[in-house]
């Protein structure tokens, strides 16, 4: 709008105009110079039409539009659309602790509505493939149930941040859907962490989310080789977390329906209980000793950066040790301080510098204080350095 050979420019004055129109040309340059569109229209036209999600956990994002300019006789403005897109935020993570009733201060969120199946429509008009909002990528908590390492037969729950795919305008329902599709399929994992699958044949077929209670129903009452009671208990807490930690609102109750008809689980454990977290202080029934966060499984780092190791642990006097491989070579070996001794969860770091490019395998273990030999807890994770 800047060219002096626009008619659109006040500057520009043939002949032909007279004062009223050169008067109406000072109006809708006025106008249009308040117009500022985002650094994304770009973005905005390649995609025309599109809208956004809020990120995991948060409100879902709104496209805002700028209304056209009126224009007198022929003359039009087209009108300009601002995009504002929004990063998934990491999900929240979830208190730790779980009872089989609601506690007091559950968190009440706004309710969801189930998932749908076809996007929204605007009045009557069906939307097309050129129209119709892409789902977004995020990072979602899961839970598995798997060793906790050493000889002891126990199984408790890891929880793993999983790339999946969310509706556009994703609610608290679909959220947790989506991890619930994705903790109930250990498969993957099954060979390299030992994860077991006690819900392989089962199905999620629905999830609702009120400010009192998560609802899910399952397909049928989970793998009928779970026998051990132990097992399918936390075979349930896995779902019980995961849908908690997807919604991100906190001790919300979860309850479940079987759409076989079954009335328990594993047949065990009945379907229409209210299930929970336990308190912090007794999250060891429910969680593995210890947890790698950072760096994340198949991490690809930079070569430049010190690499830093976070975790989670309930051990005894704080302490885990590690031990950096790469292949069967040991690179280094270190111990470090969780921020609380068991009984209590703290949280632990470390760093290992610099490392040389390859392939990487971080270990952290809990010794026993019997002969400081023996390993009680232990996970790992592999990582590249590039």
């Amino acid at each position: 709008m800047s060219d002096a050979t626009d008619f659109m420019n006040p500057d520009h004055e043939p002949g032909e105009f007279d004062g009223v129109e050169h008067r109406l040309r000072r109006a809708l340059h006025h106008e249009a110079q308040r117009v500022r569109p985002s650094e994304r229209l770009d973005h905005i036209l390649a995609a025309s039409g599109r809208g956004t999600t809020g990120a995991p956990g948060g409100p879902p994002g709104r496209p805002r539009w700028l209304s056209p300019l009126g224009a007198a006789a022929a003359v039009a403005l087209i009108a300009g659309v601002v995009w504002t897109v929004t990063e998934p935020d990491e999900p929240q993570r979830p208190p730790v602790g779980i009872t089989t009733t609601a506690p007091a201060d559950t968190a009440s969120p706004s309710p969801t509505s189930p998932p749908t199946s076809s996007a929204p429509t605007t009045g009557s008009t069906s939307p097309t493939s050129s129209s119709t909002p892409a789902s977004q990528r995020a990072a979602l908590p899961v839970y598995f149930v798997g060793p906790v390492g050493g000889d002891r037969a126990v199984f408790r729950l890891f929880r793993e941040f999983l790339p999946g795919t969310l509706p556009p305008a994703a609610s608290d329902a679909d959220k947790a859907r989506a991890s619930l599709d994705l903790a109930m399929d250990a498969q993957p994992f099954s060979n390299t962490d030992g994860y077991l699958q006690p819900w392989s044949g089962t199905a999620v077929e629905g999830v609702s989310v009120t400010p009192g209670l998560i609802t899910v129903t399952l397909s049928n009452a989970g793998s009928p080789g779970v026998d051990d009671r132990e097992v399918a208990r936390v075979a349930v807490q896995s779902l019980v977390w995961t849908a908690q930690a997807a919604v991100g609102k906190g001790t919300i109750p979860v309850t479940f329906r079987i759409a076989d008809g079954s009335k328990a689980l594993f047949g065990q454990f009945a379907a229409a209980q209210t299930y929970n977290r336990p308190p912090s202080a007794e999250s060891y029934q429910d969680l593995a000793p210890i947890w790698i966060s950072q760096p994340g499984r198949d991490a690809v780092l930079p070569a430049s950066k010190p690499v830093v190791v976070k975790g989670e642990a309930t051990v005894f006097e704080a302490t885990v040790s590690w031990r950096l491989q790469r292949g069967t070579t040991e690179v280094k070996k270190g111990f470090a301080t969780a921020s609380v001794g068991a009984p209590g969860r703290g949280g632990y770091s470390f760093s290992l510098g610099t490392l040389a490019p390859g392939d990487y395998t971080i270990r952290v273990f809990e010794l026993s204080m019997e002969d400081g030999t023996k390993v009680n807890a232990e996970k790992s994770v592999g990582f590249s350095v590039k």
